[in-house]
């Protein structure tokens, strides 16, 4: 047996989603990432118009039950791309990726397509105001000027990384404590 890493060289699914910010009523789409969030490959008339069948075949030589448990086409493409039968495929584990490439869209290409993009550009500009303060502002250092970057999206996480964690009160007190000892907790505030 050998390991196989890969890679489709193309975008072969979609999972339809909605942005979290884009529900209004939580009650109304609770979404189940069991059922809701399954990638799609193909429809099953596009599939069979092009000759090679969605539906799973029962084959004597499916020792360990892929065939059963994985729809053929995708099986097929597997193997096709790594150089092997699809019989010989003992199983696998699929991660997938976004695999779009950022692009430049407009009659004059004036706006950028990318996923994360709203995350990024607004680090990017906050680290790029917070160099050009340092090169122009308090050059007495008597002020700390920082941007705070998290590894979580939405607003409203509390994880441990999340913009609503306690993570901003403790950073942002431990720093001002360290620079002035005697900071009372309304000094902080302030």
């Amino acid at each position: 047996m050998s390991s196989h890493l890969w890679d489709s060289k193309q975008a072969v699914c979609n999972i339809p989603s909605l942005c979290i910010h884009l529900d209004t009523d939580r009650a109304a789409f609770s979404p189940n990432k069991e059922t809701h969030l399954k990638p799609i490959l193909a429809s099953t008339i596009v599939d069979q118009l092009m000759g090679e069948g969605i539906t799973a075949v029962e084959d004597d030589k499916d020792v360990f039950n892929i065939q059963a448990k994985n729809h053929k086409t995708f099986l097929d493409r597997i193997a096709n791309d790594i150089g092997c039968k699809t019989d010989e495929i003992v199983d696998f584990e699929l991660a997938m990726y976004d695999f779009h490439p950022p692009a430049l869209t407009g009659f004059h290409n004036e706006f950028v397509s990318s996923p994360r993009l709203d995350n990024l550009a607004s680090s990017l500009a906050s680290l790029d105001a917070l160099i050009d303060y340092h090169k122009t502002g308090d050059k007495d250092n008597n002020e700390v000027s920082m941007c705070m970057l998290f590894d979580h999206e939405e607003v409203g996480s509390t994880s441990a990384q999340g913009a609503d964690s306690n993570m901003v009160v403790e950073a942002t007190e431990r720093i001002s404590t360290c620079l002035k000892p005697t900071m009372t907790k309304e000094d902080y505030y302030r």
